[in-house]
């Protein structure tokens, strides 16, 4: 798989994510919805900056994106845990994440090899 299919299948991926965690927020009642405007608000902006992103990382980023069940929802509890908002640091954090996971893969890979040998 190349890399712009691996981008469009990563958008695709995060756009199911975004319309289902929609579709949930909608069943909550009125309030609860006003309550879950920021989680809303950070979602998707996570979306879009990940759609954005995706235009830029390299293939084997884009493959480890595209295993991680629950995306934007990782992201946001990753975003959750940072002291200030901003849409700078929210898109340093999913950055540093998308490195992390990158790393980690990489690293689980190299030993998958190493025991196949």
């Amino acid at each position: 798989m190349n890399t712009e299919e691996l981008q469009k299948l990563l958008c695709t991926k995060i756009g199911m994510e975004l319309k289902s965690f929609k579709r949930k927020i909608l069943r909550l009642e009125p309030e609860e919805i006003y309550q879950r405007a920021y989680q809303i608000d950070s979602m998707i902006n996570i979306y879009e900056l990940l759609m954005e992103q995706s235009q830029k990382m390299r293939e084997d980023i884009l493959q480890v994106l595209l295993v991680v069940p629950g995306l934007l929802a990782f992201f946001y509890r990753r975003w959750q845990k940072k002291e200030d908002s901003s849409m700078e640091e929210l898109l340093e954090c999913v950055n540093e994440n998308v490195l992390e996971l990158s790393r980690a893969f990489s690293e689980a890979v190299q030993e998958e090899k190493g025991r196949a040998a």
